[in-house]
């Protein structure tokens, strides 16, 4: 069966709050070198939200540049000033990108004709294929089955959605109203221990943010999902669902996950953008008590993929 683990990139800062990108270069590489099936830039975890547009601009283009196709890169186009959206997205997209990913109206929750209206105008702008991001936690409003069925039937360059819930009912319903009719629109996961039930139930995979930190596990997991290694798979849903204690050390993760990609060697820093601060001392044990549980070396090893299930 097909199947894929796209990263989420955490975007990574120097000290000063500058890109860093011959860190992101090198960890870009990293996750491709681990076998990861595609890359998002400027997602929930890559902090799109406070980032200015000039600065968004820099990133999209080294991404597109350096990631050359050999993954899929997705970049995040979301943003609350409809007139800046469409330009980005066509920016990014002209540049090369695979596709670009957005997020509803965020603040007040909006009702199913409104999120149409939205993402109907976006649709209708952008030149190439588009991805809907659906996080109810996040924007206070959630795409349903119906919505996402109009704006399939009325725009073919609609051609996938993450739907960032904690379960899979939601999820399992856009894959039953989706896929008969238009079954190469992708339907993503958005929290990584539900990639296996994604799977199950027709969809493509997860886009999950674990892979920053244990990617060789991300890409073992899949590649067992794909082949219907029942053992492998098992063992790897056991393992990720002890890892998903790193979401819960602190209220805002993305610290978390950067501070556990740098105790692993896989980047140098883990600043991220105000108000966000560093995790205490405590986190980072609490982070350092995961990974030494997990058997997880806190230096990067590069583990094959053979190795990265054995202690499931």
């Amino acid at each position: 069966m097909d199947a894929s683990y796209i990263a989420p990139a955490v975007t990574l800062f120097s000290p000063n709050g500058a890109l860093d990108f011959d860190s992101q270069g090198a960890f870009y590489e990293t996750l491709i070198g681990c076998g990861i099936d595609g890359i998002l830039i400027q997602g929930s975890i890559g902090e799109f939200f406070a980032m200015p547009l000039f600065q968004r601009m820099q990133l999209a283009r080294f991404a597109i540049e350096t990631i050359n196709h050999r993954v899929p890169c997705i970049v995040g186009v979301s943003g609350m000033i409809p007139d800046e959206i469409s330009p980005y997205a066509n920016y990014c997209l002209d540049l090369g990108a695979d596709a670009v990913i957005l997020l509803p109206p965020w603040y007040f929750s909006f009702d199913a004709e409104s999120l149409f209206t939205w993402f109907h105008r976006f649709l209708g702008e952008i030149q190439g294929p588009v991805w809907l991001y659906n996080f109810p936690a996040r924007t206070g409003s959630s795409l349903d089955a119906e919505t996402v069925l109009r704006l399939a039937e009325a725009h073919p360059n609609l051609a996938g959605i993450k739907d960032t819930v904690p379960g899979m009912d939601h999820t399992r319903d856009l894959i039953r109203a989706i896929r008969p009719r238009f079954p190469g629109i992708r339907i993503f996961s958005g929290f990584d221990d539900n990639a296996a039930h994604n799977v199950l139930s027709g969809g493509d995979g997860v886009i999950g943010g674990l892979s920053n930190v244990v990617p060789e596990l991300c890409s073992a997991w899949m590649d067992a999902i794909r082949k219907g290694d029942w053992d492998r798979i098992v063992a790897g849903q056991r393992r990720i669902d002890r890892l998903m204690e790193l979401y819960t050390i602190r209220p805002v993760f993305v610290p978390v996950i950067k501070e556990a990609a740098r105790l692993r060697g896989m980047i140098p820093f883990s600043a991220c953008t105000f108000p966000m601060t560093a995790p205490s001392g405590k986190d980072r044990e609490t982070i350092l008590s995961v990974l030494t549980r997990e058997g997880i070396e806190t230096s990067l090893t590069e583990p094959s993929a053979e190795a990265a299930l054995e202690n499931g």
